[in-house]
């Protein structure tokens, strides 16, 4: 018997994920190639791409252990979100590490925290994540703003709930390169102005040019 291509792998995660929720699985794509192109822009190894990658499919796994009302529900605040959905986080770190993905299920046991995470994978993983989040629908809401979503990111910031690093890393090459004029409005708000990376100018517009209306 012939071992599964990671093609075929990740066409299953995603088959799990569409069969639960179609929202659950159009996040994790968005976010999956969100974590290639912005991985590409940091800089990361073609290791740590993938982990972050496969992260983002494993993510959102654990909802298939969980009430569809749960997925459909708005919550009152981060701890409901927490005791409601624990189950999910705790899955779905459960089932990398059960899949021999060590550093996959390290990042999905501290993304979701109001902290900066150690993991320095966690720690990227969890500013796209927020950002994804908040442009997705979810079975509850509509898609947030640019400028909603940039609000929420420079709040994490500002609380230490994300790596202050990352955020505006990442808002600078969101927005700087942006082709839709709300979104370069959005990031002129007090305190998402940062300098340049000249140096990497050209891999920005060629990472994240192929999301930006999905984005």
């Amino acid at each position: 018997m012939s071992y599964p291509s990671f093609h075929s792998y990740i066409k299953t995660l995603r088959s799990l994920l569409k069969r639960k929720q179609q929202w659950l699985l159009e996040e994790s794509i968005l976010l999956a190639d969100l974590c290639l192109a912005y991985g590409t822009i940091a800089g990361l190894s073609d290791r740590d791409k993938r982990t972050l990658f496969l992260a983002a499919h494993f993510k959102n796994l654990g909802a298939i252990y969980l009430d569809n009302h749960c997925l459909e529900q708005e919550f009152r605040d981060h701890n409901q979100i927490i005791s409601q959905m624990d189950g999910l986080f705790k899955e779905s770190a459960h089932l990398a590490r059960d899949a021999g993905l060590e550093d996959v299920a390290h990042v999905l046991e501290q993304y979701h925290l109001r902290a900066i995470p150690d993991h320095h994978l966690a720690r990227v993983f969890q500013v796209l994540n927020a950002w994804v989040s908040c442009r997705q629908r979810k079975g509850w809401r509509s898609s947030m703003s640019d400028k909603e979503a940039l609000i929420i990111l420079k709040q994490r910031a500002e609380l230490k709930w994300s790596d202050p690093k990352v955020v505006f890393h990442f808002i600078e090459h969101l927005c700087r390169y942006s082709s839709r004029p709300e979104r370069l409005q959005a990031c002129s708000i007090s305190g998402f102005d940062v300098e340049s990376s000249a140096d990497q100018e050209g891999t920005s517009v060629n990472s994240f040019g192929a999301l930006e209306q999905r984005l």
